[in-house]
């Protein structure tokens, strides 16, 4: 967790302030956001820990997917949100091979998807109208149906920066899970 609150405070500080992917209402980082993330990351990750949600898996991620397609779906039609579409066709195609990370980053994008709407209603935050407010041909909404794909940057940082400073554990990890899979 601290990796996911070291990179939400340079996420923040680069996409926010250094792009203006998208600007607080105070135009600055509230200090609570990068904690923030790592708070989503968490409880993302313990809702897939869940006895009852892995053992109703396949049909989560079933139920999920068809959730996010209509969402961004109704998002590009209803907003003309070709920036969060792309967005989300990405997220479903990295993780079409993936499935052991599918649920998770499924859950991810609901929960992201929430707290979007939640802070865009609210006006803590707004997206501009296309991405980066420079790529005129990518409409945005507001927000952008598929920015949950960042949080896959998130957590891809998270585990680079994991890796790095603990080579012997994950090596150790991996060994394991060679391991469990040969039985």
């Amino acid at each position: 967790m601290i990796y996911a609150v070291i990179v939400g405070i340079i996420g923040e500080y680069l996409f926010s302030l250094g792009m203006s992917m998208y600007t607080y209402r105070l135009e600055n980082v509230p200090f609570y956001i990068p904690p923030g993330h790592a708070i989503v990351y968490i409880t993302t990750i313990y809702f897939c820990k869940q006895k009852s949600i892995k053992v109703n898996r396949l049909l989560l991620e079933k139920i999920f997917t068809i959730a996010i397609v209509l969402y961004g779906l109704v998002f590009l039609i209803t907003k003309g949100d070709v920036f969060g579409f792309v967005m989300t066709l990405t997220v479903l195609l990295l993780l079409k091979n993936k499935p052991r990370e599918r649920l998770f980053f499924l859950s991810m994008y609901i929960v992201v998807a929430f707290l979007e709407i939640v802070g865009t209603t609210y006006e803590c935050w707004y997206w501009p109208t296309t991405a980066w407010d420079v790529i005129p041909f990518l409409e945005s909404g507001n927000p952008p149906s598929g920015i949950s794909l960042f949080y896959f940057l998130l957590d891809l940082s998270c585990l680079w920066l994991y890796k790095q400073r603990h080579r012997k554990a994950w090596a150790r990890m991996k060994h394991i899970r060679f391991l469990n899979e040969k039985l």
